[in-house]
């Protein structure tokens, strides 16, 4: 393991951003120089050569490829390279000494990572932790397979694309073939018509130059004791004719000199130069389809799992369910005020006491859980808690000016609601905005939960017996009313986007479609032990729906198939 990283060794006040790993062995402080990856040793000068002797074929980098040297150790400070020696509780961080004394010196709770780790490696969230890291590995695997098809599908429509384009251009280019056809006929036709008046005009013209000719010729030609008088004849003839002549000649110049001329339609040119272009090329979001759509749970039998523990002074009232990645189960105790964890088997493990009455609980992708704390009078909180090695452990809390009735988690945002309103929040406890906010004096919002993919938030409405639907900007999309769906309560969503709501007077948990339109089916009923179900949630591990009922100390865990 390598050891190199920013620390102040015994004897030396020398801080080294890289320290010589087998010099600091023999307790020396000497600046590395180098380092190996296949030994993940940070080398000095000296050492290099003796490292450079036994393995002449490990490849060593130097200062001038020092970004090669991060990221070897797991047991080194990302931000520091020292030697992880503490967990800072307050902010579940992973820390050095450089770590503590420049951003954890003020922290209420900080644990020596030795004292942590003892146990550690038989712990349920340890021999979790492969199973959980393959599942990922497959969730990106496919994940990744799903974006090679989209770039499959992505050059499929960029050359259909492409070929809308040019069959696009052909169809212009054939109106444009179509336009150019018809004005050229037109043209056609204007030429026609001054032709055969030109050339009606030159055919009078000839004719009569050739009967004036020919009549010439005939005076000429006049001869005999008659000549004097046929002469005459003609010269009065000839006059007639040149007086017609002049007169039709008169009538041909006074006509119009008329020419043919293009005058292109001026719309156009602007109109096509005002184009960007072809049409508008936009990409668009195309929301993943699920598998699995909205497949109907029924339930094929049910069972009850004690939730008291000895501490217990009241009924049990289990207001909030979530379920850890390595199958235990976090619920919230109302009357009791505290957290309880159970293991595989929903036997109670260990517990956390809070300081008032827990509303609901939510949880984040990984152990971190969220309570959403009231006294109803001057207490309003949320607390963070951790499970580590199955123990909870409460981490940090924040105060609202609002009750603290219900709570969600959706990428790194809280959602919070009261009577009335429902609020955003970040994770360290700054308002972000009221997202939602009903104008009755009743309580109308009740338990809330927020869609997969954070495009929907579900809320149930206990004063008006309705399941509401806003999308992420707290817009009514839908609302449903039931006859089996009396006092709608608890909530949950499972990672399919299926949606189950618990009727705490109807004694129901029903399916409701992603839409939050319709009831796609009754789940169970009193006749599965259903008694004022309160919270309800959905486990991966084993398709089964948990409900927490009002005041019995049990939880009913209901197995469930798809339909």
């Amino acid at each position: 393991m390598a050891t190199g990283g920013s620390s102040i060794y015994k004897g030396s006040d020398l801080i080294h951003d890289y320290s010589c790993s087998k010099c600091e062995e023999n307790d020396l402080n000497t600046e590395a120089t180098y380092f190996c990856p296949q030994c993940e040793h940070y080398l000095c000068d000296k050492c290099v050569n003796l490292h450079n002797g036994y393995h002449n074929k490990h490849t060593v980098y130097g200062r001038g490829d020092i970004q090669k040297w991060a990221g070897f150790s797991l047991d080194r400070c990302d931000a520091h390279g020292d030697k992880l020696k503490v967990h800072c509780d307050d902010h579940q961080q992973l820390c050095c000494s450089v770590c503590v004394a420049l951003n954890h010196r003020l922290c209420s709770s900080i644990s020596h990572l030795p004292d942590l780790a003892k146990g550690f490696l038989n712990t349920a969230e340890f021999k979790q932790l492969p199973k959980e890291v393959d599942k990922m590995r497959n969730r990106l695997d496919e994940l990744s397979n799903a974006r090679m098809k989209d770039q499959v599908s992505m050059n499929d429509s960029y050359k259909n694309i492409i070929s809308e384009i040019k069959a696009f251009r052909k169809k212009i280019n054939k109106i444009l073939d179509k336009l150019e056809k018809k004005t050229v006929g037109q043209l056609d036709r204007q030429k026609e018509d001054l032709e055969k008046i030109i050339k009606d005009d030159m055919e009078s013209c000839v004719n009569m130059n050739n009967q004036h000719k020919t009549m010439m010729e005939k005076i000429q030609q006049i001869n005999g004791k008659h000549k004097e008088t046929n002469s005459y004849i003609g010269f009065r003839i000839c006059q007639t004719k040149l007086g017609e002549t002049k007169s039709a000649m008169l009538e041909i110049q006074k006509k119009p000199t008329r020419r043919i001329s293009f005058k292109s339609d001026r719309s156009l040119l602007p109109f096509l130069r005002n184009l960007n272009n072809l049409g508008d090329v936009d990409s668009f979001l195309s929301m993943p389809k699920r598998a699995d759509g909205d497949h109907v749970y029924k339930t094929q039998s049910s069972s009850c799992y004690d939730v008291k523990i000895k501490k217990d002074v009241s009924k049990c009232h289990i207001v909030g369910i979530c379920e850890l990645p390595s199958g235990e189960v976090v619920i919230a105790d109302h009357y009791n005020r505290r957290v309880k964890l159970l293991n595989n088997q929903y036997k109670v493990t260990d517990h956390c006491d809070l300081p008032s009455y827990p509303q609901d609980l939510c949880r984040t992708e990984r152990y971190d859980i969220y309570v959403a704390v009231d006294s109803w009078g001057t207490l309003h909180e949320v607390h963070s808690l951790s499970v580590t090695r199955g123990k909870l452990q409460a981490v940090r809390k924040f105060t609202t000016n609002h009750l603290c009735l219900s709570i969600a988690i959706h990428q790194g945002q809280l959602y919070v609601n009261d009577n009335n309103s429902l609020y955003q929040y970040t994770m360290d406890g700054e308002l972000v905005k009221e997202i939602y906010k009903s104008s009755s004096p009743d309580r109308t919002i009740c338990k809330c939960t927020v869609s997969p993919d954070g495009e929907r938030i579900y809320v149930t409405n206990y004063a008006k017996q309705e399941f509401i639907t806003l999308d992420k900007g707290g817009q009514v999309l839908s609302t449903l009313e039931d006859p089996e769906l009396l006092w709608p309560w608890g909530l949950c969503v499972c990672p399919s986007g299926n949606v189950f709501v618990c009727g705490k007077a109807s004694n129901t948990v029903l399916q409701v479609d992603r839409k939050g339109r319709k009831k796609l089916a009754t789940v169970a009923s009193k006749a599965d032990g259903l008694c004022s179900p309160s919270s309800v949630c959905f486990s991966e591990h084993n398709s089964s729906l948990i409900v927490g009922n009002l005041n019995q100390d049990q939880i009913i865990v209901l197995n469930t198939f798809k339909q």
